[in-house]
């Protein structure tokens, strides 16, 4: 195996970009780092930088790299070392593994890839529709009919739809609560309520029977049908937004009052402001009011200063409307808290 040192930028065969900031790496960033199962990005960035959204001046991607990145995979090395006065991160290729290394992507190595976040937090976001539009939604296939012997439908249960068009597997979902942008007030989509999965068994001109598989919470006779997604694989690599956009947190999953690390929220950005996958945003807490004594002994209002709360990691980008991963959470994080690119650390 040849001892050299190849960097990301070089084995795509791209030119690194010029760096608009200077990176400062962590006192304890390793030298070399092998890549272990249940590693992200986020977290193997975490062991070089305080800001880990800096990561691609680390592997010195240019922007389409940044969409289209390089796979990592359990068993690779990663050795740091400087060019021009600055850390570059790069893959060793002294280290035999079991996957070869190759910017093209094989389907049957996407479950040994790392993610760049922790998958187990986002899965069931990234197989089923969450954000509808309420006149397509009103005009799709619907499940018409259940077994006759009970209500409550069940994993296994024979049903039948109506506007089926394929075979396959479907999802079932109703709608949900409406997300609304907290300034114009306007209904920027609907959260749809994920039932469960059915299999077409037969397709019919009217009536289409179909099987009831996963039930993950309830199918109902009257909930509407899409067809399921292929399961992505998410390895965006984390980076920060354009320095213009703003926006704020319109809701969190299950309405849990307070979001924590690992919880997914809602944002009124989308493809339309410019959204995509990868992008880190700060959350920013407006500073309360306070009451304080002035030199002259006089009481006078005065408001606290908005700090950095924490972190999001977008993952899902619909039209108007985006999911986010809260990560590096300091407390709880809010509906209409302001996101906006992250301060250094």
């Amino acid at each position: 195996m040849r001892n050299r040192i190849i960097s990301l930028a070089l084995l795509l065969g791209l030119v690194s970009p010029a760096f608009s900031d200077d990176l400062t790496l962590k006192s304890n960033a390793p030298a070399r780092y092998t890549v272990g199962r249940g590693d992200t990005l986020w977290g193997i960035a975490g062991r070089y930088l305080n800001s880990p959204w800096q990561w691609p001046q680390l592997w010195r991607m240019n922007r389409g790299q940044v969409r289209n990145p390089h796979w990592i995979y359990p068993g690779d090395v990663l050795v740091l070392d400087y060019a021009d006065g600055q850390p570059r991160l790069s893959l060793a290729m002294d280290v035999q593994r079991e996957v070869k290394l190759s910017p093209q992507v094989r389907p049957e190595q996407l479950d040994r890839a790392i993610s760049s976040i922790p998958a187990d937090a986002i899965e069931p976001f990234l197989v089923r529709p969450l954000v509808v539009d309420a006149q397509q939604f009103a005009t799709g296939p619907r499940l018409v009919a259940g077994p006759d012997e009970h209500l409550s439908i069940s994993s296994g249960d024979r049903v039948y739809a109506s506007g089926v068009g394929e075979t396959g597997t479907w999802q079932a979902y109703r709608l949900g609560k409406e997300l609304v942008d907290p300034d114009s007030k306007e209904v920027l989509g609907i959260e749809a309520v994920y039932g469960g999965d059915l299999i077409v068994d037969k397709l019919r001109p009217d009536i289409q029977s179909m099987t009831v598989g996963r039930v993950a919470g309830e199918v109902l006779v009257g909930d509407h049908l899409v067809r399921a997604p292929q399961e992505q694989f998410v390895s965006y690599v984390p980076h920060s937004p354009p320095g213009g956009l703003r926006g704020k947190i319109i809701s969190t999953y299950k309405g849990i009052d307070g979001a924590a690390q690992y919880s997914t929220v809602a944002v009124n950005l989308g493809r339309r402001q410019g959204m995509e996958p990868g992008l880190v945003f700060g959350v920013f807490k407006k500073g309360g009011d306070i009451e304080i004594v002035g030199a002259d002994g006089k009481k006078r209002q005065a408001q606290l200063p908005t700090e950095q709360a924490g972190k999001l990691f977008v993952y899902r980008v619909f039209d108007r409307v985006s999911y986010a991963l809260v990560l590096g959470s300091r407390g709880a994080i809010y509906v209409g808290d302001g996101i906006a690119s992250p301060e250094s650390e």
